[in-house]
């Protein structure tokens, strides 16, 4: 009893110190963040949807990657990509807002315009410290 006591004990930090690095992730380096996850999404979709072969599904996500990585270093990419990705992080938190308050309208434009003000300074904070 006591091995497995141990074993959920280490499992439980393991899993705690994941969340904690990807929420660190996402807050401190959110520039990082959605170049990864948008490479991931268009890896897995082009595989699902257009039925490409996986293998070049990893090279695609790998070169979206750092297309995008690179674009959101430039002063016009990071301000088209920063605004497109704040606005899409401002509508997932405001489904999330409708879905709890049980379609609360004012609730839902609150969180919206929020999440997005929030994402936004996210993505200044993370481009500043980036450069300096």
């Amino acid at each position: 009893m006591g091995i497995l006591a141990f074993v959920l004990i280490i499992g439980l930090c393991v899993i705690i110190g994941l969340v904690f690095t990807i929420i660190g992730m996402f807050v401190g380096h959110i520039i990082l963040f959605d170049s990864i996850l948008i490479s991931i999404v268009s890896g897995i979709l082009s595989n699902r949807l257009l039925h490409i072969h996986p293998a070049f599904c990893f090279l695609l996500s790998i070169i979206l990657f750092i297309l995008l990585f690179r674009l959101q270093y430039t002063k016009v990419g990071f301000w088209i990509i920063s605004v497109i990705l704040s606005g899409f992080w401002g509508f997932v938190f405001c489904v999330i807002a409708y879905a709890m308050t049980n379609g609360d309208m004012v609730w839902t434009y609150v969180v919206l315009g929020v999440g997005f003000v929030f994402m936004m300074l996210l993505h200044l904070k993370s481009k500043n410290n980036n450069e300096g």
